[in-house]
């Protein structure tokens, strides 16, 4: 069976001296992996360029059951305008690339979810988007998309949020999936999509960053460390 399909480069490995192989999330067959055989040559010089991570591209490829396949065709379907030339949107970039793809590399099939990491991306890639705190809204909306978003729960006596139990609860304790009263009540913010007229300190806004990361992680095994959270957290200190 051929296929025809929207995608979003996740990853890609070297397989041997001339070949890679490349993680795609499609919209229509989820995550697949590809063989590009030839990589460092000339001749192969377009099709590698677009395959840089989180490049939205359109694919043909047969579809005949196995793990790894080959293109009928690779085109390129989106150009980003400010990504490569903005050092806060590039350090976003590179954090949303890792964590989608340490998510996503083993994902079935779901258009919505396919559709929701690409507007993100455009939506980054977006003059007029308002970058504050634009990751820690995306991992709130990724945790709905994934079907674990927390229980709408809280209220003034359940204003603690447990990762653990993944809704609010009454008892706070010294412990890194409990998040403090000030991170917690960020989060119900955000999960109802709230206007906030006044941000909440640096520090409370990079709790809230790491305590999504544990949460993705208590729901995820196979996600490990994300090594870019170092370097915009970083950032967003400064």
């Amino acid at each position: 069976m051929q296929i025809k399909t929207s995608g979003i480069v996740l990853h890609k490995t070297k397989y041997s001296e001339n070949s890679v192989i490349v993680n795609i999330f499609t919209r229509e067959a989820g995550v697949q992996s590809f063989i590009v055989k030839g990589a460092y040559s000339k001749q192969r010089r377009g099709t590698m360029a677009l395959l840089e991570n989180l490049s939205m591209v359109e694919v043909v490829f047969d579809d005949k059951g196995q793990n790894i396949k080959y293109f009928r065709e690779i085109n390129l379907r989106y150009t980003y305008q400010l990504i490569p030339f903005d050092f806060v949107r590039r350090t976003l970039f590179i954090f949303y690339n890792e964590l989608i793809y340490k998510i996503l590399r083993e994902f079935r099939a779901d258009a919505a979810l396919y559709d929701f990491v690409e507007k993100a991306l455009w939506e980054l890639d977006d003059e007029t988007a308002q970058l504050t705190d634009i990751h820690l809204r995306f991992m709130v909306r990724l945790a709905h998309e994934m079907g674990i978003f927390p229980a709408t729960n809280y209220s003034d006596y359940n204003s603690i949020f447990s990762i653990d139990e993944s809704c609010f609860v009454h008892e706070y304790f010294e412990y890194p999936n409990f998040l403090s009263r000030d991170a917690s009540a960020y989060l119900w913010q955000l999960m109802n999509e709230e206007d906030v007229s006044v941000m909440p300190p640096k520090v409370v806004r990079n709790e809230l960053m790491y305590g999504l990361l544990r949460y993705f992680e208590e729901h995820n095994s196979q996600i490990g460390k994300i090594e870019s959270v170092e370097i915009l957290s970083q950032l967003l200190s400064e």
